[in-house]
């Protein structure tokens, strides 16, 4: 199941704002894997950018994520996450082996940008920034 949470746009800076030195929005959009949790989030970034925005992804290496923003111009942040659904034992105790350290990244992450807004749009990139 997909969340995706958008501000309502009149809420959202205008580029004049912006331009004024004031800060501007920033959104943080966690997820990928496929681009059915992806590009809505390019969507809401798509929005965001427009309006004077500020945007930054969290993915993985592994999902489409770490080829399509790339491709858009936008940077990646990436953390180490894996499914644990439907992957046996052994991928079920790898995936939960890797949940720590994602979690720490995440929290590295999100201090380094400050994002105003952390949006999961789903993938298991989603689960450690948005937790």
């Amino acid at each position: 199941m997909n969340t995706l949470a958008m501000a309502n746009p009149s809420t959202l800076p205008s580029r004049s704002e912006a331009a004024s030195g004031t800060r501007p929005l920033r959104v943080m959009i966690a997820g990928g894997g496929t681009g059915g949790h992806l590009f809505p989030g390019v969507a809401l970034a798509e929005q965001v950018l427009a309006a004077g925005g500020e945007v930054r992804f969290v993915g993985t290496d592994r999902g489409i994520e770490a080829r399509v923003i790339p491709e858009l111009g936008w940077k990646l942040d990436r953390i180490e996450v894996s499914g644990i659904k439907g992957r046996g034992i052994r991928g079920l105790i790898a995936g939960l082996s890797r949940l720590p350290r994602a979690w720490l990244q995440s929290r590295r992450i999100i201090r380094s940008f400050d994002p105003d807004v952390v949006v999961g749009v789903g993938g298991y990139a989603s689960g450690p920034i948005v937790a």
